[in-house]
């Protein structure tokens, strides 16, 4: 039997599996990817079912994180799903990213689930960089605006009352009839945006559907309600309605309105090294997944103005010596792979390849050689803290994409949480 991993080993095998899947998937790393996805779902799943995260739950977090970390490993279902698929659909890899993204997104908003993500030296669940602005919210058709909004009403009322029967008679008519009600609810979601298709599915599935968060929120609630056990059931409605908030932000509804941050975030003149890797820092959490019509126009513009910036730095930062040799380096891999990403045909589904592990790769290059630099390493971090040409975050030992050895460690800056 494999050796138990704590919930912090179990974070840096998926650090290595969102290195892995910078620039898409390949022939030579589909395999280990689903090895390795399987490998954090099994591992975690015993971690929960052990009961060793039980300790977590406590005042003002009722079971929060039990059910943070069971949605973790349901949506780790996904992730096999689509890496399997890849190749297939059009949104795979942006299904891909938002599910990768998301598993992030939990741990580092769960207070207790972050802090055992970095025991031991680790940085578990790592978040890769940010994004220049918050995603575009899917502008809804008008019948899709209705049921949207009916999923957040739902998710608020079914919670609230599941907290008003938390702890009362499992056998009670009002328990039984809440635990027929949010059945409904669930399968019902489920259906609705996986025959959505398309965008929708891949914007939202991770949220609707049954391995999604309201899927395991509702059946933790059900499992909760049926077991008289309050602090589930109050964890379980919180997260419910923490999800229905989440559809709601992430909807343009009739009637909302949403003004585009001009030239998609990236400033109007980049003339130092930080400005520029903040640009890079864009497209490197576009990249998880791979590229599609989508993302490849926006990504395109992010390392073109990534080239723009650090040639301009050679003069206005006054760079040379080893310094001007490594921008040098940096300005001919952006422009191999912005001709690989370029040459990406999105009319079809992205095929695995080993095109996208030759992204993998120059991406990995180019943050080793500032990363390793120390003039630029100094020069990427602004005066805010941010990080330009943010490193990956560490990973399992031997994890590389298609045998590349130089996927590189994380820096150790902090980082504001700046996910959209």
């Amino acid at each position: 039997m494999a050796r138990q991993m704590t919930f912090a080993e179990i974070g840096t095998l998926y650090n290595s599996i969102s290195n892995e899947l910078e620039g898409g998937v390949t022939h030579q790393n589909q395999d280990l990817l689903m090895h390795q996805v399987s490998t954090v779902q099994t591992q975690l799943q015993n971690l929960i079912n052990s009961g060793a995260l039980n300790g977590l739950d406590g005042a003002g977090n009722a079971a929060v994180s039990i059910v943070h970390a069971q949605n973790i490993a349901d949506q780790i279902n996904f992730l096999k799903t689509e890496i399997g698929a890849f190749g297939t659909d059009t949104f795979v890899p942006k299904f891909i990213n938002d599910v990768v993204r998301d598993v992030q997104d939990i741990v580092a908003g769960d207070t207790a689930l972050a802090a055992l993500a970095h025991q031991g030296n680790h940085s578990g669940f790592q978040q890769v960089s940010f994004l220049l602005t918050p995603p575009t919210p899917f502008p809804d058709s008008g019948a899709q605006t209705t049921t949207l909004l009916q999923f957040v009403a739902d998710s608020n009322s079914l919670a609230t009352r599941a907290q008003a029967l938390a702890g009362t008679d499992p056998n009670s008519a009002a328990v039984l009839q809440l635990e027929s009600d949010v059945h409904t609810f669930s399968v019902n979601a489920d259906a609705y945006s996986t025959a959505q298709g398309g965008l929708f599915s891949a914007r939202f599935n991770n949220e609707f559907n049954l391995d999604g968060v309201q899927g395991t929120a509702s059946r933790e609630l059900i499992t909760g309600l049926q077991t008289g056990n309050a602090d589930l059931v109050n964890g379980a409605a919180a997260v419910l309605t923490a999800n229905g908030g989440d559809v709601r932000g992430n909807m343009l509804a009739n009637g909302d309105t949403f003004t585009p941050a001009p030239n998609g975030g990236i400033p109007t003149v980049i003339d130092t090294v930080h400005d520029a890797g903040v640009v890079f820092n864009d497209a490197m959490t576009k990249l998880i997944g791979g590229v599609y019509s989508g993302n490849q126009t926006s990504i395109l513009n992010d390392l073109n103005a990534t080239a723009t910036g650090l040639a301009n730095t050679i003069a206005d930062q006054g760079l040379t010596g080893q310094a001007l040799h490594d921008v040098n380096h940096v300005l001919s891999l952006l422009g191999h792979e912005t001709a690989l990403v370029q040459d990406i045909g999105t009319a079809n589904p992205t095929q695995v390849s080993v095109v996208n592990g030759e992204i993998n790769h120059i991406q990995a290059q180019i943050l080793n050689i500032v990363n390793h630099d120390a003039t630029l390493a100094t020069m990427a971090v602004g005066a805010d803290g941010t990080v330009g040409f943010v490193a990956l975050p560490a990973g399992a030992p031997s994890a590389g994409h298609g045998g590349h050895s130089d996927v590189v460690a994380s820096s150790g800056h902090h980082l504001e949480h700046m996910w959209g």
